[in-house]
């Protein structure tokens, strides 16, 4: 479709719905077009290659009492939003009364300049391009010999949204991403030993993406995984790599500020704002305003501007520091803070990161390990925190062993225990480096000490 057409639609649904003596309080409309390319591997061979689009409109229309009603499609003509306003209204009618909703966003007179979000090269890419990406993940695994398979994929997207409201909101976008992962299995030939790594790259430019890069370092978490060893029940400190950052201190931080979370009193960090609760070396903010970045935006899924928001400094948890999206930001009195988001247009808006970041420190890695005599390298886990309460207990799948400032031996059912509001007050140590894997920016963290369950009897 033609720009002239959606807004020529656009006005025709605002026009239905203000029409429509039903004691309407507010509408908005979303549009989204997504043009998309997928390529997937299996026992490192292409299996699976799609390219295509996915259109569609959503109508969301409340009424003064705050009752709502949704309609969507993935067709856009009059016809069709039509039928889409009588089915939201008619829905919006039989919904249950919400007096905790305020308002849709207004407009706004400005919005940030963030550069770097649209790739001409990736709107354009044909599916015979995004091969080459796909057959340099599957040339690293066939040169290596203790490589046995890999699993991986290649994705790219090209989308442009439009937001309208009835309170004069009208705002367009155009963005770009493309994706490249690498899941590889190897096998030690003289134990017998496998084990697999797993590495992935998300960028808003084609060129920035390395699938090579991307390959190697699956390759080299798998063999550093190989020839696992039980250890004993010990106390000792934990380094946490990038992964593990994200997944013992950002995700679960992330998940406990989104302000619907936090309202229904789901978070173990309620009633801590304005509180200590981490040492001075914890520092995260959600900043949605850096060029280029996987997760930064102009304006978040209801039109409302993006900006960079401080979430905990010095350990703080500031009074400012929930996640809002118009309808949070309303019940508490506050404004949107831009991170209402969509999986598409058949949802509605719920609550999500920008760029999540927790800032690096002024010490190298090597530094953070060298003074260790005993300790453990924590990378991944397939479990998760509650984040009701804070507790962690999970299995380490990829870690390791520290002795006397080395990295040692890869660690086999070693189990870690902790409260996630102890472990941020133990935060010791913060790495100069760090990791962006999408919307999360990483450093190495060191945990002064944690109760590690070990296999060993």
């Amino acid at each position: 479709m033609e720009t002239s057409d959606i807004y020529s639609l656009s006005e025709l649904c605002l026009k239905l719905v203000q029409n429509e003596n039903s004691g309407i309080q507010c509408a908005d409309i979303y549009f989204e077009k997504n043009n998309y390319i997928n390529v997937e591997i299996e026992e490192n061979s292409i299996k699976n290659n799609e390219t295509g689009e996915d259109n569609g409109i959503s109508i969301r229309v409340i009424d003064r009492n705050g009752s709502l009603g949704f309609a969507y499609s993935n067709k856009m003509d009059r016809s069709t939003i039509k039928k889409l306003c009588k089915v939201a209204i008619k829905m919006m009618k039989v919904a249950t009364p919400d007096p905790d909703f305020k308002n849709l966003p207004v407009s706004f007179k400005n919005y940030p300049a963030v550069k770097g979000l649209f790739d001409r090269n990736l709107k354009y890419l044909e599916i015979e391009d995004s091969l080459n990406y796909v057959n340099q993940l599957i040339n690293v695994c066939k040169d290596d010999e203790m490589a046995i398979s890999q699993s991986g994929n290649f994705e790219s997207n090209y989308s442009k949204t439009y937001i309208f409201n009835s309170n004069g909101l009208n705002v367009s976008k155009k963005e770009t991403s493309c994706l490249i992962a690498s899941n590889i299995i190897v096998k030690d030939k003289i134990s017998k030993e496998t084990s697999s790594g797993y590495e992935r790259q998300i960028e808003r430019s084609l060129s920035n993406l390395n699938a090579i890069n991307v390959a190697n370092l699956a390759l080299e978490d798998a063999k550093r995984n190989l020839n696992r060893k039980k250890v004993r029940n010990m106390k000792v400190p934990i380094i946490l790599t990038p992964k593990g950052t994200i997944n013992l201190i950002l995700k679960p931080i992330a998940a406990s500020i989104n302000a619907e979370t936090f309202q229904y009193k789901r978070s173990f960090l309620v009633d801590k704002r304005g509180e200590f609760i981490g040492s001075e070396f914890l520092n995260i903010e959600d900043n949605g305003l850096i060029d280029g970045a996987a997760g930064s935006q102009v304006f978040d899924d209801e039109g409302v501007p993006c900006k960079n928001k401080k979430i905990i400094e010095r350990g703080k948890f500031l009074k400012t520091g929930l996640l809002h999206n118009s309808y949070t930001a309303g019940k508490e009195g506050v404004e949107s803070t831009g991170n209402a988001t969509r999986n598409s247009y058949i949802s509605i808006p719920s609550i999500g990161i920008t760029n999540f970041i927790m800032k690096p420190g002024d010490i190298m890695v090597e530094d953070i390990i060298k003074d260790i005599p005993k300790g453990i390298i924590f990378n991944t886990t397939g479990d998760s925190p509650n984040i009701s309460t804070g507790d962690f207990s999970g299995l380490i799948l990829h870690g390791n062993l520290i002795i006397n400032g080395e990295i040692k031996e890869s660690l086999n059912e070693t189990m870690i225990g902790i409260n996630l509001k102890d472990l941020f007050q133990k935060i010791d140590a913060v790495s100069n480096e760090f990791k962006i894997y999408g919307a999360f920016q990483a450093p190495w963290v060191r945990i002064k000490s944690a109760n590690i369950i070990g296999g060993v009897n």
